[in-house]
């Protein structure tokens, strides 16, 4: 790893994949996510963003041409979390989740009660594993 390499801060690494940076700290701690210590601080490699399977979303990316999956009508047979419980089964904040459910980054439904609720399916999806606690 060279001095010269692009790093990100905690904060700056939260932003762009939506994360916590409290989840973020704890991923470098835990040696789920690859940074070094500078001064004190986590220094993340600009790489690991793409390395690690989640997007770089900024604000100036096209949405996707699909719309986002988040349906009203889900089928009845498929298992489903809210919000709250889907957070604490992942790494991921309520809004990080909302936001992802916004983006097509996950898929779920809006029940009758107008609740947001998550597919069981996202936690088995190999691009997310990483995310599940």
């Amino acid at each position: 790893m060279t001095e010269n390499e692009t790093t990100l801060t905690t904060a700056e690494y939260s932003k762009k994949t939506g994360l916590a940076t409290s989840t973020v700290a704890r991923m470098l701690r835990e040696g789920k996510l690859r940074g070094e210590k500078r001064g004190g601080k986590w220094a993340i490699f600009a790489r690991e963003i793409e390395n690690s399977g989640v997007e770089n979303k900024q604000p100036n990316v096209q949405p996707p041409a699909s719309p986002p999956s988040v349906s009203n009508n889900p089928p009845s047979s498929a298992k489903t979390y809210d919000i709250e419980t889907f957070c604490r089964l992942t790494y991921l904040t309520e809004n990080g989740v909302r936001k992802w459910l916004k983006d097509g980054r996950l898929t779920g439904s809006i029940d009758s009660d107008g609740n947001m609720k998550v597919d069981a399916s996202n936690l088995e999806r190999t691009d997310f594993k990483r995310l599940v606690r």
